[in-house]
């Protein structure tokens, strides 16, 4: 009698212990499914940022009875005219919809661009994008291109593709300041890799 107690107690411990793996591992299965939705709904954000091409109204103007684009005049003006809207427009097509708050705390992605020596900086926050000329010491990331490659940019019918090409013949220079870990929790290595083709190697 006293031995069938004992080994009831013991199957009853042994369907304890069973029992109590079963719950955290489904716990666990739980909170992972929980935060990859979370995470799958945050990188596909609602309110995406849509921008007309600011070279519009001047290819409009450079464009001839016969429906023919002096892309010469259409340049120069554009560079003269060049503004934030240009620089928003770019940053849009190399994929800053992909960019978002970081997850682990290191807040919004900033991006600066050179431009022929002008320093503008760029933050996207709550789908908005605001650019102004400065720089900052927390940016992301930093491009180095000229304003002609950048309206030449704007031009091509894919400006992934340029960028691509204006980055592999060096008139377009992507340094990544911030860490990897950073880095990735915003969105970058995904845009990274559309521009240059590359995997991101740098130490987080």
């Amino acid at each position: 009698m006293v031995n069938e107690k004992v080994l009831v107690k013991d199957k009853y411990r042994i369907f304890k212990k069973i029992f109590k793996i079963v719950l955290i591992l489904l716990i666990i299965v739980v909170v992972l499914a929980i935060i990859f939705f979370i995470g799958f709904s945050m990188k596909n954000p609602k309110g995406n940022i849509v921008l007309e091409n600011p070279l519009k109204e001047i290819v409009f103007e450079n464009t001839n009875e016969a429906g023919l684009v002096n892309k010469q005049e259409v340049v120069e003006a554009g560079v003269m005219r060049f503004n934030a809207e240009y620089i928003n427009y770019l940053i849009v097509a190399l994929g800053a919809n992909n960019l978002h708050k970081s997850y682990v705390g290191y807040g919004n992605p900033i991006i600066e661009m050179k431009i022929d020596g002008e320093s503008w900086t760029s933050e996207i926050s709550k789908g908005t994008l605001n650019t102004n000329k400065g720089d900052l010491e927390d940016k992301d990331l930093l491009i180095t291109i000229s304003k002609q490659e950048a309206v030449e940019a704007l031009l091509s019918p894919d400006i992934s593709s340029f960028m691509k090409s204006s980055v592999s013949n060096g008139n377009t220079q992507i340094e990544m300041v911030a860490g990897k870990v950073e880095l990735g929790s915003k969105g970058y290595l995904a845009m990274y890799k559309e521009i240059t083709g590359e995997e991101m190697e740098i130490e987080g």
